[in-house]
């Protein structure tokens, strides 16, 4: 065990410990690794006799349905509460851990961290100048998975978990590592080994992935759909438009191919988060070195999806959501009712972002201009060392005195 292993289970257990009851809250529209880890914390509170209560503000409806399945399964030996229920129950005297994830505008206790007494972060994230404030922050990039890092810790403690529980952990860590193909080191697979003997059943965990023909039909329309405009001026014109534009940049190392992907025909279709998460897996996995997946997820609300196995830093490029402007109209931003959403992050080769806009294009136009700039240095140089004025030496006369 690390030393900065084991200084998390020992601050975790401290405050746990000393706290009147644990609220543990990862993401909003919360996916294995998320709902994972936040069991996982639940367990080690249970243990230490603190009531844990695990917050999830989403909709049924909206739930990825393997996520849905491991929530009803979980509701006999765990609370999971709203957001509303939260207002209600914390104080000073609690504990809030946050899971898999570190910026403050992407949980749904956003606008409500100081009712509790103690913030803990548990994450695998790149944090940056928007991360929430919080007392204590673990945070480990090198890790593939926040349920990497609870199962170690649950581990380290020789704390007893259900099979259930190992079988979630190990879900969690699948799916950031895409089953082992990424983000994949010896530590993750010692890991697995031990979630398996704790009795995990990888065979189990397995049709938790298998997707269904409709989640695939839709996946791949999203991906290859197109449309035709016909323009009528002094004859016909037909121009086919289609969802997936790959662009090269050859100025870039390795001169990656990049794709960005929308409903062109239908913009204003509302997908679930997750369903634009596999979309850019499938774009990574076999179409291009940086891929972009835009699309509503809610009536409002633009969901980004990113993905890279190239130089290209996506995480970064959709950190800088946060600096930008775009279009929405004056009623959404005056609806105290809605949330104004501009967030996005992650690390360099997996990233998601949410922001509220009627423009989805002009959220695909800034992820355009940013992987641009990113190429634009090397332009520049080149740009200058090519117009660049020679140098003439002028001798200088020399004087003549004159006596």
């Amino acid at each position: 065990m690390t030393n900065k292993l084991r200084r998390l289970k020992e601050t975790l257990v401290n405050n746990m410990e000393k706290s009147s009851q644990v609220f543990i809250v990862g993401h909003n529209n919360p996916d294995y690794d998320s709902i994972g880890a936040a069991l996982g914390v639940a367990t080690l509170a249970k243990s230490l006799g603190v009531e844990p209560y695990i917050i999830v503000n989403d909709l049924a409806p909206v739930l990825e349905p393997g996520v849905k399945k491991i929530i009803d399964e979980s509701r006999n030996h765990f609370h999971f509460i709203t957001l509303e229920e939260y207002r209600e129950l914390a104080d000073k005297q609690s504990l809030l851990v946050v899971v898999d994830v570190n910026k403050q505008k992407l949980t749904s206790v956003q606008n409500d961290l100081d009712r509790v007494g103690t913030i803990m972060i548990i994450d695998h994230h790149q944090k940056d100048e928007f991360s929430l404030p919080a007392q204590y922050k673990f945070i480990d990039e090198n890790a593939s998975s926040a349920s990497e890092i609870v199962a170690q810790m649950l581990n380290a403690k020789q704390i007893r978990y259900s099979k259930d529980i190992a079988k979630y952990l190990l879900a969690g860590i699948m799916l950031d590592t895409k089953r082992f193909q990424k983000n994949t080191t010896p530590i993750t697979l010692d890991t697995a080994e031990k979630l398996c003997l704790k009795g995990a059943d990888y065979d189990a965990v397995n049709k938790l992935f298998i997707s269904n023909y409709v989640e695939d039909d839709e996946i791949y329309s999203l991906i290859f759909g197109k449309h035709v405009i016909r323009e009528n001026n002094e004859g016909t014109k037909e121009i086919e438009v289609a969802n997936t534009h790959i662009q090269a940049y050859p100025q870039l190392f390795g001169e990656p191919t990049v794709s960005f992907t929308l409903n062109r025909s239908k913009p204003n279709i509302i997908y679930k988060q997750v369903s634009l998460a596999k979309t850019a897996d499938k774009m990574l996995s076999k179409y291009s070195d940086a891929c972009f997946v835009i699309g509503y997820v809610s009536p409002t609300d633009v969901g980004i999806s990113a993905r890279s196995k190239c130089g290209i830093d996506v995480g970064k490029i959709l950190s800088g959501l946060e600096y930008a402007d775009f279009p929405c109209r004056q009623a959404v931003k005056m609806d105290c009712s809605l949330q104004y959403m501009k967030s996005g992050g992650g690390n360099r080769q997996s990233a998601g972002g949410r922001v509220t806009t009627d423009d989805i294009f002009a959220i695909e136009k800034f992820l355009m201009d940013e992987v641009f700039q990113m190429a634009t240095p090397y332009e520049q140089l080149a740009q200058e060392e090519t117009t660049e004025k020679p140098i003439v030496l002028v001798r200088k006369k020399k004087e003549v005195k004159v006596r």
